[in-house]
Parts: structure tokens; C-alpha cells; sequence
């Protein structure tokens, strides 16, 4: 399997995990399954794509936000963490 068409399957793959997140599977069962994805793709990525987690980084956000409004820090503080991971993951937000 080429790079490239290794990328569209992880790609996949996390927008399957983010959709089943919004859905209703936990944190716990989902961000291991997107964070080792996200990984893979880091090494396949070519350089100058970093742009492409924008998006993601804010779906990230979003949820945070709608964790925190149904259940405060209690149900918060996981998407807290896992934005945490993911940016230390990817390193800082392009401009």
C-alpha cells in the first residue's frame, strides 16, 4: 500500500472514531484509536500539511466545550487532556 493510500484509510478512520465520539462512545474507548492514527499519519504526512488538523483541533475544542456545558469539569477535563495529547502530538497550531 502506497503512502497515500495509506493516509486516506487512517483519514478514514478518524472521521469514523469522530463520529462514533459524537455519537456517544466515550473518550476513553475512542481517543487511544484517533491519538494512534493521528500518530501514523504524522509519519506519513508530507511536510508543509500541518494545516490539515485546524479543522480537527477545533472539533477537539467543540466537543470540550459541549462536554463541559452537559456535565462541568468532571465530564470536561478528559477532552482537556486530549487536546493536551494531541498538541503535544503535532507540536503548536499553524498561524
Amino acid at each position: 500500500m502506497t503512502n497515500m493510500a495509506r493516509l486516506e484509510v487512517l483519514f478514514e478512520e478518524i472521521g469514523r472514531y469522530q463520529r462514533a465520539l459524537d455519537n456517544g462512545m466515550t473518550l476513553s474507548m475512542g481517543g487511544p484509536e484517533i491519538y494512534r492514527r493521528v500518530l501514523e499519519v504524522q509519519l506519513l504526512l508530507p511536510p508543509g500539511n500541518e494545516h490539515i488538523w485546524n479543522d480537527f483541533r477545533m472539533w477537539i475544542m467543540q466537543s470540550w466545550a459541549t462536554a463541559h456545558q452537559r456535565g462541568g469539569d468532571a465530564e470536561s477535563e478528559p477532552w482537556r487532556v486530549f487536546l493536551g495529547e494531541i498538541g503535544d502530538l503535532l507540536g503548536p497550531a499553524p498561524d
